[in-house]
């Protein structure tokens, strides 16, 4: 049982690596949705935009998803993680 947890583990992404993906998957979330508006019209583009953060970052979808899973429910973690992805961003010129 202890095995089969520990390589569950192993899945996720650290915290600094998940947030530098999940930073750059919002910001592209975030750019396609102010632009085409409609979810139809850019859905197809975001997913192959995701597909490149993820590949250039070496993280498979499944580890970017745990990961994601798991500070859904750690929402107390997953707000810090996302305050401090807002202050960045707010700090950063585009």
């Amino acid at each position: 049982m202890f095995s089969c947890t520990n390589s569950e583990n192993q899945k996720h992404l650290s915290k600094d690596k998940f947030m530098k993906v999940y930073g750059e998957i919002m910001t592209l979330e975030s750019y396609y949705k102010m632009n085409f508006r409609s979810p139809n019209i850019y859905k197809d583009s975001l997913i192959r935009a995701v597909d490149k953060v993820l590949l250039k970052n070496n993280v498979s979808f499944e580890e970017f998803d745990k990961t994601y899973v798991f500070y859904s429910a750690h929402q107390e973690e997953f707000q810090e993680l996302n305050n401090v992805l807002i202050e960045h961003y707010s700090q950063k010129k585009l």
